[in-house]
């Protein structure tokens, strides 16, 4: 394999190491290649098809700051922190069907030289004595595949389980023992190996040659980048799904029903207690196709009064109550 190297290391977001497996995919890849690179990040990573709401505990993210990304390939949510590393392979598309133990196993014998043995786990996963060290998610176009991953070296389990659990505190607590006896951290069995040592051990073993890009070229992956940082890709690429708000707010208890697709409003209906003074279809359909964001909903609800339509309700209590859904602003 070949190592990708360059000359801006240092505390980088995901952005850049997604733009910088494209690049590779779409700009260096040749024949009978294979490409190598580790990363570090802090933060929530949400699978391209992953609603975030269903995946992450939003509140316990904005309290500590940790951001959240969309990668580009399928797979589940994952919790990266500094001591947990992040590796991609970049290869060519085979004959063959795609299978991730083809190259996991290259991670597996890379740590039987640690005296560390792993074993490869349903489709994705890697184990070290039934416990899950890492994770892993694919994707593959007319240029290749790839292929990444995380490698649990001491990450705050803890958190790990706050952050992408809903908010239940009770599901919470229960979850973080649950967690403890499915996952673990492989630091206490490397005999005092450093991560820093261990990435070094993982280039030495897996790659032999070393490709490092040009200036030019990080500019060009810095630009490419900028597209995974949108609000448009991290919040609104999302899978069409339903989205509830209920609240108690002037006029009556208050259901809305939200079906959302890439960040528009395709239908919404109100339901709940109150008592409708007339017809709500027509109020309902005024947010039909009306993208999901605070500009939007403003100018829509500075032309229509629904004190006309539910009796005793106010704008700014039903405004603030749609608010509460958006996420990313």
């Amino acid at each position: 394999m070949i190592l990708i190297r360059h000359h801006n290391e240092g505390n980088l977001k995901p952005f850049f190491y997604f733009a910088l497996e494209e690049y590779v995919l779409t700009h260096l890849l040749k024949d009978d290649e294979t490409y190598f690179f580790t990363w570090e990040i802090h933060g929530v990573v949400i699978g391209k098809n992953q609603v975030i709401e269903n995946e992450v505990n939003l509140e316990f993210l904005k309290e500590h700051q940790i951001d959240v990304y969309r990668r580009p390939t399928g797979g589940g949510c994952v919790y990266a922190d500094h001591r947990n590393t992040m590796f991609s392979i970049v290869t060519k598309r085979t004959n063959k069907e795609f299978t991730f133990k083809t190259y996991l196993s290259k991670i597996i014998d890379a740590m039987k030289l640690l005296d560390i043995n792993i074993e490869f786990s349903g489709r994705n996963d890697l184990l070290f004595e039934g416990k899950k060290i890492s994770g892993n998610a694919f994707l593959q176009n007319k240029h290749g595949m790839l292929m990444h991953g995380t490698f649990l070296y001491d990450c705050d389990l803890e958190t790990m389980v706050r952050a992408i659990t809903p908010s239940d505190e009770k599901l919470v607590s229960k979850g973080i023992d649950s967690v403890r006896s499915r996952v673990t951290n492989l630091k206490p069995y490397l005999k005092g190996l450093t991560q820093e040592q261990l990435i070094k051990h993982f280039e030495n073993v897996l790659t032999n040659q070393t490709y490092i890009l040009s200036d030019q070229e990080v500019q060009i992956v810095k630009e490419m980048a900028k597209k995974y940082e949108t609000k448009e890709w991290i919040y609104k690429k999302q899978p069409a799904y339903t989205k509830i708000l209920k609240k108690r707010i002037p006029g009556g208890l208050f259901e809305i029903k939200l079906d959302l697709e890439e960040g528009i409003i395709k239908n919404l209906a109100i339901q709940g207690d109150f008592f409708d003074k007339q017809n709500l279809t027509p109020f309902e359909q005024t947010f039909k196709d009306l993208p999901y964001d605070k500009v939007s909903i403003q100018n829509v609800l500075s032309k229509l009064d629904i004190s006309n339509y539910i009796l005793d309700a106010q704008n700014d209590a039903f405004m603030s109550l749609l608010f509460e859904g958006i996420i990313g602003e």
